[in-house]
């Protein structure tokens, strides 16, 4: 808090994701903690796990582009991750390998809350691939993303949103 007892916004690096992306985010200044906190971040994808790695001077972050925002440290019902288990992502990324062999999946992670899982591909993800994640959301109930592996940027097309086409993350 301020001295006036106003709180204010701080930016601060946050590491986040299975894949371990680094990103400045905004943040309350009594909401951030210290290096290693844990924290739940809004990004384009939704609320996801994360952990401070350092405030960002102000003179720092003049043209940095946020990835989102700290929203509140982790809580024990954030970090257990309810929904799916490894089991239910491993059948994902079996059945998008056999529905859509050019998308190559990788990896995948549950978001906090346990309704979307974000399914990491090497192949090129976007428009073509809508038709994949949409049967999957409906065949399982679960919001179902396809991203891909390596961190686009914010705002771009690929899991961080911005292209308008649901498979592939906007």
């Amino acid at each position: 808090m301020s001295d006036r007892g106003v709180l204010t916004d701080v930016s601060c690096l946050v590491r986040y994701g299975r894949m371990g992306w680094v990103a400045m985010f905004a943040a309350e200044d009594d909401v951030v903690g210290g290096h290693g906190a844990r924290v739940v971040v809004r990004t384009e994808r939704g609320e996801e796990l994360g952990e401070i790695l350092s405030d960002v001077p102000e003179r720092l972050a003049v043209d940095v582009t946020l990835a989102g925002r700290v929203l509140r440290a982790a809580t024990e019902e954030d970090e257990a991750r309810p929904g799916g288990d490894a089991e239910s992502l491993d059948r994902l990324i079996d059945r998008v390998r056999r529905d859509a062999v050019d998308l190559e999946p990788v990896d995948a992670e549950w978001l906090v809350g346990g309704r979307t899982a974000v399914i990491y591909c090497l192949g090129e993800v976007g428009p073509e691939s809508e038709r994949v994640a949409v049967d999957l959301s409906k065949e399982t109930g679960y919001d179902i993303r396809l991203a891909p592996l390596l961190d686009p940027e914010p705002g771009s097309c690929g899991g961080g949103g911005g292209c308008g086409s649901g498979g592939c993350g906007a």
